[in-house]
């Protein structure tokens, strides 16, 4: 037995372990050369290289990743050519020359040493074989301090270049600061969750990858380890980097989540990010053109810059990815994502950075706005308005009503449409930078920014540029107001100015029987001629019958529409007396009837005469219209034009300051008048009127206007038949 283990069991464990130790050296190919003459390791190995999969390395370049006893590994030459870095061999050595230095290496170690003796844990062994060296993946961590992540959907190991990154500005305010990851900025899910009030949730999908699904803004995304896919809302999108997991948290790309979620991203040339949660915003209106829709940032509003050149009547040039804006008073150079801005040659920081969009960069409308010299915006329920129509100290006063005037840098006064209509009724459609106003039979279409406005189809120009704000639009009320039929009175001693509705002669349609009634004083008392007087009962009475009649009592500010009236009376009274007030007023309001009274301005306040208070009242109520008596109720027929036009202008002046209403109606003292008066009286006035006379007709002379004498033997059966006659 001993003999047979001797010559026939030892040679064969011989020849079997011999086998078995050349069965676990590698072979090395021979299909390359080695990478440099220099004297190679010699250690030869045996175990075939097998791919694995590929290594991504910075977002760009793929390497192949092979696996050698359980490790992955890169090959040197072909990374070295991806980062172009040099290197040699030395005494089987690796040197590998980095910008701290040279690294060297050794086959079969898992450490690299510094040139001053540091030493660098790899993680695995360097590599050599005949065809060239390979690095362990993990030395890409340990030297280069990359970050590996697996993307097992695409089959790819990602070697991401992680740093610190920008500081981070949420809606314009600081918010700590982000990471770049291939340079692009990166942010935690929980720097997400903590600004949206959202939450995060992780999890594994069936192949075991790690998730992360994040809740923000009413949107959904979801997420994989190191992949560029993600889902929003259900929906595949792609991102700009990959997002990966490190420890408890995850890395994002900063910008593609943010807009995912409904946010914008950006970030210029200075190291700054902004992420602006924005949502739609109001109509805008920008030096009184419209702009649009907006969009808010918190309580800032963006809008388009070409609709905001265009209000300003500037232009915008582009060069070098710049825009300028230049108006007739500035100068502004912007540039997309940057909060910086030179003005006029000075650099100024807006809140907020520009925003470049698809053929119209948008900009802070408040930052705007305070460059431009605009003092700011107002905002309601209807939209927001940039303008420099501020409030004026000038009064102006709409059919007795002080409206708020307001003037755009020395332009103006400018009126509020809507405070107008308020007054005068009509209607009003705006449709973004145009409108349509209606209002006493006349159309007038208007353009926001625009000198030209149409009047019934005919083509005007007003004095300064309308502006469109909103629903609401601002006009030089010197001539829109006019084309309404509210002619302009300025007082310029005491800095206001006068629109009254007045009834202009040629307005008045034709053939309609109006009778006038002429009254003086309303009072038991005679003190004076007695025919001039009819007591309170006997005015009653005579009110009463003329209702009864079915007439209804107008003035002078109906006689537009009096064809649209059934049986149109006047009740006109002179002078101006005290009770007209005590007397006359009373039995106005118990019936709800109208009446004209003709004041003699140098009377006012004196004995037995209305006093301003008295007249201011009786003219607010709506009841009573109040015209002229001239200044001194001197005869007209013999004075020269100084003295006419006193009578004439300076009354007219005197009761618009008191009343707030211009006068439209001229009552002749005694009903004398010349041809040459009347002139003068057609300068100032609509109407003229005349003392005892036959009914009046629309039509008739406007000048020569007569009346029936009401006096206090007058009865109610004679009055009646004025109606008739």
């Amino acid at each position: 037995m001993k003999r047979l283990t001797q010559r026939v069991i030892m040679p064969f464990l011989f020849v079997f372990c011999l086998m078995a130790a050349l069965c676990a050296c590698d072979v090395p190919p021979e299909s390359e050369a080695p990478v440099s003459s220099a004297a190679a390791p010699t250690t030869q190995k045996t175990q075939p290289e097998q791919t694995v999969s590929r290594l991504e390395l910075d977002g760009a370049a793929e390497l192949p990743v092979r696996e050698f006893t359980g490790f992955s590994y890169v090959e040197l030459r072909s990374l070295c050519e991806a980062w172009s870095l040099k290197y040699s061999e030395e005494n089987g050595t690796l040197r590998l020359e980095l910008e701290g230095g040279i690294l060297i290496l050794a086959d079969g170690s898992d450490e690299a040493r510094t040139e001053e003796d540091g030493r660098i844990a790899l993680g695995a062994p360097t590599l050599w074989f005949s065809e060239g060296w390979y690095l362990p993946v993990s030395a890409l961590e340990a030297v280069w301090c990359r970050t590996l992540v697996e993307d097992q959907n695409a089959e790819l190991l990602r070697c991401l270049r992680v740093e610190d990154g920008p500081a981070v500005y949420w809606n314009g305010a600081e918010a700590g600061s982000a990471r770049r990851c291939n340079g692009i900025p990166v942010l935690t899910a929980g720097w997400f969750t903590a600004v949206s009030s959202g939450r995060a949730e992780t999890g594994t999908d069936p192949d075991g990858t790690p998730t992360l699904t994040l809740w923000a803004w009413g949107h959904t995304v979801s997420f994989r380890q190191g992949s560029l896919r993600a889902e929003l809302d259900g929906v595949p999108t792609v991102l700009s980097v990959p997002a990966w997991q490190a420890g408890e948290d995850w890395y994002l790309p900063a910008g593609t989540t943010a807009e995912a979620l409904g946010c914008v991203g950006l970030e210029g040339s200075s190291d700054r990010l902004d992420l602006l949660k924005t949502e739609k915003g109001p109509t805008c209106c920008f030096s009184g053109l419209c702009l649009g829709a907006s969009l808010r940032v918190d309580d800032a509003l963006y809008g388009e810059l070409p609709a905001l050149a265009r209000a300003m009547g500037g232009t915008l040039t582009e060069r070098d990815g710049r825009l300028t804006l230049k108006t007739a008073e500035h100068r502004l150079v912007l540039s997309p994502g940057e909060t910086r801005v030179e003005a006029d040659g000075i650099e100024r920081t807006l809140p907020l950075p520009v925003i470049p969009a698809d053929g119209a960069w948008l900009v802070p409308l408040d930052a705007m706005a305070e460059l431009l010299g605009l003092p700011g915006r107002t905002e309601d329920e209807i939209g927001a308005v940039y303008s420099a129509l501020t409030p004026c100290e000038t009064e102006l006063w709409i059919d007795g009503v002080r409206t708020q005037a307001y003037t755009d840098r020395g332009k103006g006064p400018y009126v509020r449409l809507g405070d107008v209509l308020k007054i005068t009724g009509g209607s009003f459609v705006p449709i973004e930078n145009e409108a349509v106003l209606q209002a006493r039979n006349r159309e007038i279409d208007l353009w926001g920014g625009g000198l030209e406005y149409t009047l019934d189809g005919e083509t005007l120009t007003l004095s300064a540029p309308a502006a469109a704000n909103g629903t609401d639009w601002y006009v030089p009320a010197a001539d829109l107001l006019p084309a309404l039929g509210l002619p302009e009175l300025v007082d310029p001693e005491l800095d206001r100015r006068y629109y009254t509705r007045i009834v202009k002669n040629d307005e008045v349609p034709t053939g309609c029987r109006v009778p006038i009634f002429m009254y003086h004083a309303v009072s038991d008392q005679v003190w004076g001629i007695r025919e001039l007087f009819v007591s309170p009962s006997q005015l009653e009475a005579q009110l009463q019958a003329i209702l009864e009649a079915g007439y209804t009592p107008i003035t002078f500010e109906d006689l537009d529409h009096v064809d649209q009236i059934d049986k149109p009376v006047m009740l006109t009274f002179d002078d101006g007396y005290d009770d007209n007030y005590t007397e006359l007023f009373p039995l106005l309001k118990k019936y709800n009837v109208k009446a004209t009274i003709f004041v003699i301005v140098n009377d006012i306040g004196a004995r037995h005469k209305l006093t301003e208070e008295q007249i201011r009242e009786m003219s607010d109520s709506g009841l009573v219209s109040i015209q002229s008596h001239t200044m001194s109720h001197n005869y007209l027929d013999g004075m020269y034009e100084k003295q006419l036009r006193y009578e004439h202008y300076d009354s007219m002046l005197a009761l618009t300051r008191l009343t707030c209403k211009q006068p439209f109606v001229l009552c002749y003292p005694t009903g004398k008048n010349t041809a040459y008066s009347r002139s003068v009286t057609a300068e100032y006035y609509q109407f003229g009127l005349n003392m005892t006379g036959p009914c009046y007709v629309t039509g008739d002379e406007p000048y020569k206007i007569y009346r029936y004498y009401i006096a206090r033997s007058t009865s109610v059966e004679t009055l009646l038949s004025y109606l008739k006659d």
